[in-house]
């Protein structure tokens, strides 16, 4: 018999909670009706069930109040994008209402007219508070990310049918490419400068180093919300997840491809580990002007390690995926299914698993 979830993948990064999390959920929703966002059928009770206050509170565990309640609305924003968007229906667009032009057009000036639909004024209202603390050349980065994932988004997922994997020769290589656009991710990455009340320099986010780190990041992310959400889908005919991509293109069966999946992601950990190292040595070697941006960077890679974490804490926990099964309990397990491998222990710093890079204490530097 196969049981209600695949094992825990336990992740080598400390968790933390921000304590506004319940007020951040509530002011999400209120947000949402104020902004006739749930106004379709189910939308409003998808909305709650996904729990977004706290997946925002994962991953800035130590942000203020407002700070937290623009992040939970981003990516409350991207859900109802990926909800409206990405079904057939809404690929044409109807007449004045969910257009991506208009979407677009809020995503490059920040304004949204008044004839615009529901999504694009609620876009504009989170810009507002974003855009006038950011300079031009942020803005046009955050533009070119976000643009792109809208586009993936309404595109269909490599993959998805048996139909399309056959015809496209679609394989995991394309999903995956696919995935880590069209889950929103770089836009998030961006917005975490926002959050921590800075910039990158240029030299440094559009490095390697950077580039590795945060692919490797968007890749876990991404994997780790497939991976829980994988036996929701399974049974249908379309692999929704990357489980049902590379069960369908390699022809094994889904706990087979769970397993897969599962070392995939700690591979790709290890992967983040390693070139967040890099990105250390390269900042440490760089001019004074690189090295004034280590505790933004310090800050904004923490980030990356709670999304990680958090992705992993929230999708367990989702009622989409757990509340509705009778007898799944909520906390880590003990004892027996995966754990952290040898391979990406060895890659943790000697005095244990820090809470991102300050590891709690002031004279804790990088990793």
């Amino acid at each position: 018999m196969v049981e209600a979830h695949p094992p825990r993948i336990p992740l080598p990064f400390a968790l933390d909670r921000n304590p506004h999390a319940p007020d951040a959920e509530c002011r999400l929703l209120d947000w949402a009706r104020r902004y006739r966002l749930l106004d379709r059928p189910g939308t409003e009770k998808r909305l709650f069930g996904a729990r977004l206050g706290d997946l925002a509170a994962y991953t800035h565990p130590d942000a203020a109040p407002d700070l937290l309640c623009v992040y939970a609305q981003f990516i409350a924003w991207q859900f109802l994008a990926h909800d409206r968007y990405a079904e057939a229906e809404e690929h044409t667009g109807h007449p004045g209402e969910h257009l991506i032009d208009q979407i677009e057009s809020v995503y490059r000036t920040g304004r949204a007219e008044p004839a615009a639909g529901a999504m694009a004024h609620a876009l504009a209202d989170i810009l507002g508070r974003v855009y006038p603390a950011m300079s031009v050349e942020w803005r046009e980065h955050f533009v070119v990310e976000c643009v792109e994932t809208l586009h993936r988004v309404a595109l269909p997922t490599p993959g998805a049918s048996p139909a399309a994997a056959h015809e496209l020769s679609w394989g995991v290589d394309a999903y995956i490419r696919h995935r880590r656009l069209a889950g929103g991710q770089f836009p998030c990455l961006l917005l975490d400068e926002f959050i921590a009340g800075g910039e990158l320099p240029a030299a440094i986010r559009h490095g390697a180093a950077y580039d590795d780190t945060r692919n490797a990041e968007a890749d876990v992310v991404s994997w780790t919300s497939d991976y829980y959400a994988s036996r929701d889908s399974a049974g249908t005919d379309s692999p929704a997840d990357l489980v049902g991509v590379l069960a369908y293109t390699e022809h094994v069966g889904r706990e087979h491809a769970e397993v897969a999946v599962a070392v995939r992601i700690q591979d790709r950990v290890a992967d983040f580990m390693t070139a967040r190292r890099a990105l250390q040595g390269g900042v440490g070697d760089a001019a004074s002007a690189h090295l004034e941006a280590e505790p933004l960077l310090r800050r904004c890679v923490s980030a990356m390690h709670n999304r990680m974490a958090g992705t992993e804490a929230w999708a367990w926990e989702n009622v989409r995926s757990v509340g509705r099964r009778p007898g799944t309990g909520r906390g880590r397990t003990t004892g027996g299914g995966l754990h952290v491998p040898e391979y990406v222990a060895d890659l943790l710093d000697a005095r244990g698993r820090p809470r991102g890079w300050d590891g709690g204490a002031a004279e804790h530097r990088w990793p």
